[in-house]
């Protein structure tokens, strides 16, 4: 018998046995859990046991192959972690790329309104440069390679993140690049100016400021902090939004002046022994005080009486452009020897207004221990 008698016979002798076995024979596993006739026999399924004793290594691989499964498991889990790591990455990279292509058109347009003339052509080069790279950026995350059931792959997701950090960095240098361009651009018609302190962020977006953050400007009399969104319209209500004043000041004003014995002489200015503190020299040892700047004050004045009568102390204000003294408020003492008075006071004062204190009746008491206290200081300073 040649050879392809031989093929044929077997051939033949399969086919006779596949039409032999049941439709419902249970391809996926090697083990019968039902009895089946094959070969015109009835099979019987062998037990486990009996298998282990037949195989030594059976018991073996099936230990290997729960560990396998558990190994699959746990790199599935890992894989899951990997994908919300990359998606975190995309999420903050693109953020990224928004701020640098809003950064990078209003470079461009600083840009095309200075680079007229001659030095148009090397501005078209770099600005094409960066247009490509903002449109390659854009379609970063469009069209990521995809498996069969058509969600984007872990290797597809990867490599965009790969591919939008490295676009990313060599955007943030072509802006760089063009920053300076523009700085050599303005050189020949000098500084930026608006002619005054920007008090709001449409006037430091006219400056130049375009990346949204909180900056200072100047408010009605004080130094306000404002976040500014410049990519909203001025217009638009969230375009400014107030944060708080900045503690602002052209000078330090703040002192302490002591007595050091008694002081009886009624309807004059109380005058002060020594003088603790005197940080902008507005107080003088003749208990005149002089407003340096104009703004808003602190004053606390405390004190002990002697005479067995009433005792009154006064604070007064005279303005810089005024000759009378006003009285401000009252240090009062009933008839009774050491008793302590005091008076504060917050006042507003233009640049040149004076203060002091009179005794208006009885006796200040005082010695070494330096009962009487005066103090004063600049909170606000209006600029």
């Amino acid at each position: 018998m040649n050879n392809l008698a031989v093929f044929t016979l077997a051939v033949l002798t399969a086919c006779n046995v596949c039409a032999q076995i049941p439709p419902d024979w249970p391809k996926q596993t090697p083990f019968l859990s039902i009895p089946y006739y094959f070969y015109n026999h009835q099979v019987i399924p062998t037990p486990l046991k009996v298998l282990y004793q037949n195989d030594p290594l059976m018991r073996q691989r099936d230990a290997t192959i729960t560990l396998l499964l558990r190994e699959v498991k746990e790199l599935s889990k890992r894989l899951a972690e990997t994908n919300v790591m990359v998606e975190k990455v995309k999420k903050e990279m693109t953020n990224e790329l928004s701020n640098l292509q809003y950064e990078l058109a209003h470079v461009k347009n600083l840009a095309e309104e200075k680079a007229e003339g001659s030095q148009s052509q090397s501005n078209d080069n770099w600005q094409t440069g960066i247009k490509s790279q903002t449109e390659l950026l854009a379609t970063a995350f469009e069209n990521p390679t995809t498996g069969s059931d058509g969600e984007a792959t872990p290797r597809a997701l990867f490599c965009n993140c790969l591919q939008l950090t490295s676009a990313t960095k060599t955007l943030r240098k072509d802006v760089d690049d063009a920053k300076l361009k523009l700085t050599d651009l303005t050189v020949s018609t000098g500084p930026k100016t608006i002619g005054k302190i920007p008090n709001s962020c449409a006037d430091l977006l006219l400056l130049g400021y375009h990346r949204s953050g909180i900056y200072s400007v100047m408010g009605n009399k004080q130094v306000e902090s404002v976040y500014c969104d410049f990519t909203k319209s001025s217009s638009d209500a969230g375009f400014q939004t107030a944060i708080g004043i900045v503690d602002t000041k052209t000078i330090r004003v703040s002192f302490h002046a002591q007595r050091v014995a008694d002081y009886t002489a009624i309807g004059t200015t109380v005058p002060f022994d020594v003088l603790r503190t005197n940080e902008g020299n507005a107080m003088k040892e003749s208990g005149i005080f002089t407003a340096p700047t104009s703004g808003t004050y602190f004053f606390a004045y405390s004190g002990v009486s002697l005479d067995p009568n009433n005792a009154r102390v006064d604070m007064e204000k005279m303005g810089a452009t005024e000759t009378d003294w006003i009285k401000v408020g009252r240090a009062y003492a009933a008839s009774d020897n050491f008793e302590t008075f005091s008076l504060n006071a917050i006042l507003r004062l233009s640049k040149g207004d004076k203060i002091r204190l009179i005794l208006v009746e009885g006796k200040i008491h005082d010695v070494p221990f330096r009962f009487t206290n005066y103090v004063g200081t600049l909170l606000d300073e209006d600029l």
